[in-house]
């Protein structure tokens, strides 16, 4: 049939509809699976009855058609834009184009104009029982045919009816095989021994978990008694009754509740386990399903932690030092034998009591106060305090608190540890005292040795000018301008402290420079240039290794006030911020003071001329903003 416009369901329902099939499509798992002889027998049973040259299951997937079975075609799956089947799928009915080419639909459909030369279509989709539709059962043919017949269309969809059966067929098999397999594999698996038994007794299955927990392979037990192999023989009558009374009365002692009881090893050793039964009935025959913990691991775990807790109190009232454990409303529930002597009572008149009333008043408010914020915040405090002892005594103390908690998480009281550090104390006040006289000694000797060090660098440094600046005024120029550019800048005092301190050093490297290159009156070789540079690593080599600020500021702009902002400078490379702010300030006052000062290879510039050659370089030798400090200085 033709679909109308007024047929096609709403934009969000068709869209909430077309999720709904293909999760059903997707719960089958039936897609791009191998070929399946049951649905291939009914495409070419189909073709045969129809005489057409084609037959196909077609399940129409989110962009496409995937075919399950192929009669006369060899193709697997087709673009869901070329499927005639969608149309039959939306339609949820029976669907026949006598002839493609004079259908709107399909007449310039590629399955049409193409190679596969498609002019008649028949499909009845598969419908599933809660009404999704998964594809059809098509029949195709590359002539025009007549309509299909009522009893020909309903040949065709219970031809369809019959694959959906299948399917569901197939999907039951595989929930199936599922279940046993998750079955299988949770019983496989167990930690606790699983073994089924019949009315009479007989064991039908064995676990690997039994295998273990009782010495015997399961190929060796299958079809004994149960009682013989794995109950003690003084407990076999008992267990025979109890297995008579339910099969008689419906009612047994350990059914579907755990029980401890004795167990019997293969090697003739008894051993704590505890069981359940489970009863399975069947139409047929009662089975009963044993589920058996060995409890030899926890019974070993309740001695260990029984001989843990021994070893544990042995250790607590080893420590020397008092420890204690408080619960929610602060009584002492243990202390050990020191912290007991502190307070000069037996552990026993402790147990139970609070601070307030073991302690003075300001005493135990100070330490209530405290062990209220470890339970409140559940945060650990370590602290030293002074404390009045109820024997009188003065004692200082390094206290550690923390909370512990329940099997629930929750805070149950605090654990603290109170080391008495009123000896330790008075001795390290002692050393420090010593210390401190002896550091001051030390760095005042420090510092006398850094000025003198710093002193006779500064000296040579005014020397090393003096060969090519009669008057030795640059390094204090380019100093004096480096303070004012850093402060403008907007550093700290401490650091425009640091580099005026630390910029006369900046040209330190030129008294390793030969007279012959640093005062010839004309352009140096490129040999020449490359010896020049040499003058910043001589410098900061000189200045390496210094223990103050000032000489590791030095050494600094000593190496990096001749690298340029874009990483043509010297001796690095480096380029913008990764050049150190005192570098690239320096080399903004070197450069001025230089440029404004007369020297024996050239004339004095006037300001106004250098401030505009080192605009000219902003960006490129220097960094722009150390360029608008500079403007804002000189103007």
């Amino acid at each position: 049939m033709l679909l109308t416009e007024a047929s096609s369901p709403a934009p969000l329902d068709s869209e909430r509809q077309e999720q709904q099939r293909l999760q059903a499509l997707q719960r089958y798992h039936i897609l791009d699976t191998d070929p399946e002889v049951a649905f291939d027998r009914t495409v070419a049973l189909a073709a045969r009855l129809f005489r057409v040259p084609i037959a196909l299951i077609s399940l129409v997937d989110v962009q496409r058609q995937w075919f399950k079975a192929c009669y006369g075609f060899d193709e697997r799956q087709t673009d869901r834009s070329l499927s005639f089947c969608i149309h039959a799928v939306v339609a949820n009915e029976l669907l026949v184009v006598p002839d493609a080419t004079l259908d709107a639909r399909f007449q310039d459909n590629a399955l049409v104009t193409g190679h596969h030369h498609i002019r008649f279509y028949a499909g009845a989709p598969l419908r599933t029982s809660d009404g999704q539709v998964l594809g059809t059962l098509c029949l195709l043919d590359t002539e025009p045919r007549a309509r299909l017949t009522p009893d020909e269309g309903a040949t065709l969809q219970d031809l369809a009816d019959s694959v959906v059966s299948e399917l569901e067929i197939r999907h039951s098999l595989q929930e199936r095989t599922r279940s046993e397999a998750l079955m299988s594999s949770v019983v496989q698996s167990s930690l606790d021994a699983i073994i089924v038994i019949n009315a009479t007794g007989e064991i039908l299955d064995w676990n690997p978990a039994a295998e273990l927990t009782f010495g015997w392979m399961k190929t060796e037990v299958i079809g004994r008694l149960y009682r013989d192999l794995v109950i003690p023989e003084a407990l076999r009558l008992v267990h025979q009754t109890e297995l008579q009374r339910y099969l008689n009365e419906g009612s047994m002692a350990m059914m579907g509740r755990r029980i401890e009881v004795v167990g019997l090893h293969h090697d003739g050793t008894e051993f704590p386990c505890e069981v359940v039964a489970s009863p399975i009935l069947l139409a047929t025959e009662t089975l009963f399903t044993m589920y058996i913990r060995d409890l030899r691991p926890q019974k070993q775990a309740e001695d260990a932690l029984i001989t843990s807790n021994n070893l544990l109190q042995a250790m607590v009232e080893g420590v020397p030092e008092a420890l204690f454990v408080k619960d929610l409303n602060l009584r002492y529930v243990m202390i050990n034998g020191a912290g007991a002597d502190h307070l000069g009572r037996s552990q026993a008149k402790i147990l139970g009591l609070t601070d307030h009333e073991i302690f003075p008043v300001v005493s135990a408010e100070q330490t209530t106060r405290r062990d209220r914020e470890v339970l409140n915040s559940g945060e650990a405090q370590k602290y030293e305090v002074e404390d009045l002892l109820p024997t009188g005594r003065r004692r200082v103390f390094q206290s550690t608190k923390s909370v512990y908690r329940n099997a629930q998480g929750q805070i149950a009281g605090l654990i603290g540890l109170a080391i008495d550090m009123t000896e330790e104390k008075a001795l390290a006040l002692q050393i420090q005292e010593q210390n401190v006289t002896l550091e001051t000694r030390v760095r005042e000797r420090t510092q006398q040795l850094e000025e003198s060090k710093l002193e006779m660098l500064n000296r040579l440094a005014r020397a090393a000018e003096y060969r090519d600046d009669d008057t030795g005024q640059h390094v204090v120029r380019v100093a004096t301008m480096v303070g004012r550019l850093a402060q403008v800048l907007g550093l700290t005092v401490e650091q425009i402290e640091l580099m005026e301190r630390a910029a006369p050093l900046h040209d330190l490297g030129k008294v390793g420079i030969p007279d012959r290159i640093l005062l010839k009156p004309g352009r140096l070789d490129a040999e020449e240039v490359l010896e020049m540079r040499r003058h910043t690593e001589i410098g900061a080599s000189i200045l390496a290794n210094g223990r103050s600020a000032v000489m590791r500021m030095a050494e600094e702009i000593a190496r990096t006030h001749h690298e340029r902002w874009d990483g043509t400078g010297y001796p690095r490379g480096l380029s913008g911020h990764a050049i150190p702010i005192s570098g690239r300030i320096v080399a903004v006052a070197d450069v001025l003071d230089a440029l404004t000062s007369e020297r024996p290879y050239k004339q004095a510039w006037s300001t106004q001329e250098a401030l505009r050659e080192i605009r000219e370089q902003s960006g490129r030798q220097f960094d722009p903003a150390v360029v608008n400090a500079l403007t804002q200085v000189l103007e």
